[in-house]
């Protein structure tokens, strides 16, 4: 269901002010109404709305100084104000648009009118945000994968706190994908990322219907958000995937012998199986964090007991606030192979 966009009705005419908002309720939108411009900016202490349709005229607080002060609030500077006025003049209209509207109407006037224009302004400001909200991810995602980057995985993570979501966190990175770099090049390399990243991809798809978030930290380390009772699902599917897939990435050579025989700068012949994927998971439940950086401290605890064991594998933390205090506090750990 889509979330219901929020108009703040300012008018110190009580019959205009609920004819206005009623007619707007109606509409679908959600409405929140204010006689004065102290009574609105109170109001503005528990959210920003999508919409301002503000009276110009007769408010305690003009309406020019009114929407002045909006918008030298960064939290409201995008939202666009209408301002409603009786008395249609070039001055009026020319302080309008000086003072950051972007639209007056005359009053009274038919409704149609007020509900176009107000239909027209959300939906432009809806664009902005989500040109905005694309630029955003354009210049934090990952140069290779185009995958969202750091800051939107912090985000992604933290709204999950916020919000009291249970969801399931997987933090994944390659093993012996070093050497393999070092014997077949760095283009090589970028190929095993980007056969990564489609196998995460593709899990998401065929085991949560695409519903789920996937970023690149950076290197091989990558990230999944996914409904919690779906992790040991998704965990498999992506094992299977990926040791079926990273073999072709592989002369015959390497494959018949298990892996990548190579000197050591010191000389020293080492070997360096079929690269693999480790993965930690952590379940965020509500209550047991409150801030990403533990979820991060979590991740890298249980993706570093994952790569202690030979081959592709889901380590799952189980730790929860929730268990009874005479439990200790340890880690208790599920295996997937």
């Amino acid at each position: 269901m889509m979330k219901k966009s929020r108009i703040l009705v300012v008018n110190p005419l009580t019959q205009e002010r609920q004819l206005h908002a009623s007619t707007l309720r109606c509409q679908d939108y959600e409405v929140v109404a204010a006689g004065s411009g102290p009574e609105a900016m109170r109001i503005l202490e528990s959210g920003t709305p999508d919409l301002f349709l503000i009276a110009a005229d007769n408010l305690g607080m003009d309406g020019y100084k009114l929407c002045e002060e909006l918008k030298a609030n960064p939290q409201f500077l995008n939202v666009p104000v209408i301002f409603t006025t009786h008395k249609a003049d070039n001055d009026r209209i020319a302080q309008s648009y000086a003072v950051g509207a972007v639209d007056y109407l005359v009053v009274p006037c038919h409704l149609s009118e007020i509900l176009a224009r107000i239909r027209t302004h959300i939906h432009l400001h809806n664009l902005l945000l989500e040109v905005q909200r694309l630029r955003e991810v354009a210049i934090d995602s990952n140069p290779l994968t185009h995958l969202p980057g750091n800051n939107t995985i912090m985000e992604v993570i933290q709204d999950a706190i916020d919000y009291q979501l249970d969801m399931g966190l997987i933090y994944s990175d390659l093993d012996n994908f070093k050497a393999y770099n070092d014997a077949y090049g760095f283009s090589a390399g970028d190929d095993i990322l980007l056969f990564n990243a489609t196998v995460l991809r593709e899990t998401l798809q065929e085991v949560c219907g695409g519903d789920g978030f996937l970023g690149h930290i950076g290197g091989d380390d990558f990230v999944l958000m996914i409904q919690v009772q779906d992790i040991e699902k998704v965990g498999a599917c992506i094992i299977r995937k990926f040791d079926e897939g990273v073999q072709q990435f592989y002369s015959e050579k390497d494959l018949a012998q298990g892996g990548i025989i190579a000197e050591d700068r010191q000389g020293k012949t080492n070997e360096f199986p079929i690269v693999s994927i480790s993965m930690g998971g952590v379940k965020i439940l509500r209550g047991d964090f409150t801030r990403y950086v533990e979820v991060a401290a979590a991740c890298s605890e249980v993706k570093h007991e994952a790569k202690c064991i030979d081959g592709s594998n889901l380590f799952i933390d189980k730790r929860s606030q929730h268990q009874p205090d005479n439990i200790p506090h340890s880690l208790d750990s599920e295996l997937l192979t």
